[in-house]
């Protein structure tokens, strides 16, 4: 432009047409007649006559105004604290110095194609439009409105009535700002259009547009400390638009966008637009707010009283801070770009959000969604979006935030990070079916403490190769795991544990459906309630910890078609293969398979819980000492006598078999003839019998001379015995010559076995033990006795409970 203004200059000192003269200019005016140069030669307006014309004759001045076309004005033209009641027109002129209007009053000023080194207005009053389209501006000027940079243009705490138009206007501040308008108040629109070019920073802090912010097809490039354009604290009463044009000019912005604080009535747009952040504010520089590096838009506490879109091929090479915003619905189509490797790629932390974030289908996003403390009164809709390169090992990171919606992660592509919902509040279905997870070594998805008022699905093709961390979470609805592939290879100083899927005191209401193509190395459902678990029992990993897992029924996985779910084989199959060992899980299957009505199937259960105790407790651990290992397998052979005899106490029918046993060999053992010589009973006076007849004798014997005629014939002695001769020859009586009850090996055997029932036959009958037979058969008795009370007293219990069992 300096080129083009002496070459201007040049030619007019070989054939000029000098307006120096107010007083021509006035009869131009009223003529009617722009002030424009004669064929061939070219004009060159004095600045001071100029002001002469706007200051002494400005009430016989048209009211249409003064037009200066291809014209130069020769100094510089300083209208400043003027009052200019009539539209000033430049057309296509040339400026020598740059144009002062510092707090002068125009009705209008339109500087349209014009050449000129710089615009001071600070404190100017336009009534109507400011135009400077298709004008180029270059340098910059220090003024008292700033300390620390100059400027090319400058409307600090100006007002304008009208628009402000900078229609295909090029700005070059070499480095400086382009335009500083802080608290500058527009009455229509901004208009930075098609070719609008600035090289240097925008800066319209604090500024009140009531109408709209248009950025449509322009270009702004900022080098060095990276800041672009600066809205903070700016109002804008319609909508920002940062466009591409109707010919395909892409609205740029080589630098960084600050908008902390604005506030946009409309809504803001950004379509086939490229954001590419240059280097952070330098620390300390100037009046810089602290911005994380490398944010292409940072924007904390916007509001936004309609949408903002990002549509289009938009390509946004760094971080979208909306922090703590308010904002009515964030949407990014799918040919959209952003791009913040190793950071946020959209910030909505603490944000308000009165719709829903929509991330279109095929959208690309390197960086992290952070959502923390958000609010979204919508859905949070991010299906078959792809996601890598986060911020803290985070794709998503919505720690405690509350989405009043869906959160649709359906067939979502995640690598490198996780999708964090931790403490979070979802008011619907968390629905990830068809996703592919992948964070070797960390975790992949996390609900930690969070609730979820729907289901969450993540079956019907879902894949994570990472943990998937549901623990201490609420979910109102199911979870649903059919068809899902879960794997974890943990690292060392990984964060994702070493199970695929960990529920750890999770409650789940609608129920658990695990019915999962694949899932290795383990699962970890310890503590977790539910009213439902639907799998299939040989589909769970090698490992798996299920201590604490509480549920109400079972249900066969659907979409497996294998077994049933009662099956208590295959129920305790299941539980044989626990990570460790845990009395609890098996306690649990009975109870669920008793309240059902399986009593025998729950027995069943529990017989397999002591036989898989017996075989723990005989693995002696590593450094236990002799008697330790001695003991123990003293305990393992019990255990396992009293399993197989009494089923654990589950199966005490088994000690009716065992009664008859011991019956029999008791009894056998009577019939025996040396053991029934070993007997004896002894009557009121003393009298000693065996079941082969009297032994001992403490009656008197009858004289000869008293015996009656029938010297063969017995009479009743005092005690109402009968004497025996003593020349009789003894002869077998089991009864006892009739003075004791008779011997009975089959009641006897059953009068010692069974002590809840008495024959009298133990009372009457007992070893002699002055023999080694007899002791021998006084000892077998006695403990046949201890086995009898023992065994009857378990048949007795075992009809009780069977008796309580049975009430209705």
């Amino acid at each position: 432009m300096v080129r083009r203004m002496r070459r201007r200059l040049g030619a007019s000192r070989r054939s000029p047409l000098t307006v120096a003269d107010e007083g021509a200019l006035l009869r131009i005016c009223a003529s009617d007649r722009d002030i424009r140069p004669t064929t061939g030669r070219d004009l060159i307006v004095e600045a001071d006559a100029l002001r002469r014309l706007c200051h002494r004759y400005r009430d016989k001045v048209d009211p249409r105004g003064v037009t200066l076309r291809h014209a130069t004005i020769d100094g510089g033209l300083d209208l400043s604290g003027m009052a200019v009641p009539f539209p000033l027109r430049f057309l296509d002129c040339a400026f020598s110095d740059p144009l002062v209007v510092d707090g002068a009053d125009l009705a209008q000023l339109t500087l349209d194609g014009c050449a000129l080194p710089g615009l001071i207005g600070n404190g100017l009053r336009v009534r109507r439009d400011l135009d400077l389209s298709r004008s180029t501006i270059n340098g910059a000027h220090a003024t008292p409105a700033s300390t620390s940079r100059a400027a090319a243009v400058w409307l600090c705490e100006s007002e304008i009535g009208g628009r402000l138009l900078c229609v295909d206007t090029r700005i070059d501040s070499g480095g400086e700002r382009a335009i500083q308008a802080d608290r500058m108040r527009v009455g229509g629109t901004v208009r930075l259009l098609h070719e609008f070019t600035a090289y240097g920073e925008l800066r319209l802090l604090g500024a009140r547009i009531e109408g709209s912010l248009d950025f449509t097809g322009a270009r702004l490039d900022r080098s060095g400390d990276g800041l672009a354009l600066d809205l903070g604290d700016a109002t804008i009463g319609g909508s920002l638009f940062l466009i591409d044009s109707q010919e395909g000019r892409r609205a740029s912005i080589n630098g960084r966008v600050d908008m902390g604080n604005a506030r946009i009535a409309g809504q803001l747009l950004l379509r086939n637009a490229t954001i590419l952040p240059g280097e952070p504010v330098a620390e300390g520089r100037g009046y810089a707010r602290a911005r994380k590096g490398g944010s292409a838009i940072s924007a904390p506490g916007l509001f936004v009283g309609g949408d903002v879109s990002f549509e289009g091929g938009c390509h946004i090479g760094g971080g979208i801070d909306f922090s703590v915003g308010d904002i009515g619905r964030v949407r990014v189509a799918r040919d959209c770009r952003l791009e913040a490797p190793g950071g946020r790629a959209l910030d909505l932390s603490n944000a308000e959000l009165r719709s829903s974030v929509v991330f279109d289908e095929g959208t690309r996003v390197q960086g992290t969604l952070r959502l923390s403390g958000a609010n979204i009164r919508g859905n949070l809709l991010l299906r078959d979006t792809e996601w890598c390169r986060p911020e803290d090992l985070s794709l998503i990171a919505a720690q405690a935030a509350v989405v009043a919606g869906d959160v649709d992660l359906r067939g979502v592509r995640a690598t490198g990070g996780q999708l964090g919902f931790r403490s979070a509040i979802l008011g619907g279905v968390l629905d990830a079916h068809g996703a592919r997870l992948e964070n070797t070594g960390g975790r992949t998805l996390t609900l930690h403490q969070a609730v979820v008022k729907g289901s969450v699905l993540l079956c019907a093709g879902f894949e994570s190769h990472g943990s998937v961390k549901l623990s201490r979470c609420t979910i109102e609805g199911r979870l649903d795991c059919r068809d899902g592939v879960f794997s974890h290879r943990p690292e060392a100083g990984g964060e994702g544990g070493g199970h695929a899927l960990e529920v750890v005191s999770a409650t789940i209401r609608g129920g658990m459906y695990l019915g999962w193509r694949r899932i290795s190395p383990s699962v970890d459902l310890t503590g977790a309630s539910t009213t439902l678990l639907a799998d299939d029992p040989g589909n769970w990993p090698d490992r798996f910890v299920v201590s604490g897992l509480t549920y109400d029924r079972f249900e066969v996985a659907p979409g497996t078609g294998r077994g049933s779910g009662w099956n208590w084989r295959a129920r305790c199959d299941w539980l044989a293969r626990q990570a460790s060992f845990d009395a609890g899980p098996y306690e649990q299957a009975a109870r669920v398979f008793r309240q059902h009505g399986y009593a025998g199937e729950a027995e069943n259960i529990l017989i397999r819980q002591h036989r898989h105790a017996r075989r723990t407790a005989a693995m002696s651990r590593p450094g236990t000492s002799a008697w330790t290992r001695a003991r123990a397998r003293m305990r393992f052979w019990l255990d396992g006598v009293y399993g197989l005899t009494v089923g654990y106490g589950y199966r005490p029918g088994r000690t009716l078999w065992l009664l008859l046993a011991l019956l029999t060999l008791v009894g056998g053992m009577l019939l025996a003839a040396p053991v029934q010589s070993t007997m004896r009973a002894t009557d009121a006076r003393g009298n000693t019998y065996s079941p082969s007849g009297r032994l001992v004798t403490v009656d008197p014997v009858v004289p000869a001379l008293e015996q009656p005629a029938h010297a063969d014939a017995r009479q009743a002695g005092p005690t109402g015995d009968y004497a025996t001769r003593a020349d009789d020859p003894p002869h077998l009586d089991p009864c006892g010559d009739g003075q004791v009850r008779c011997f009975n090996p089959v009641f006897y055997s059953i009068d010692t076995v069974i002590p809840l029932v008495s024959l009298e036959q133990r009372s009457t009958w007992y070893p002699n033990e002055h023999s080694g037979l007899g002791a021998l058969v006084s000892v077998v008795l006695h403990v046949a006795t201890l086995l009898g009370w023992l065994l009857s007293t378990v048949v007795v219990l075992a009809f009780a409970r069977l008796a309580r069992n049975t009430q209705p």
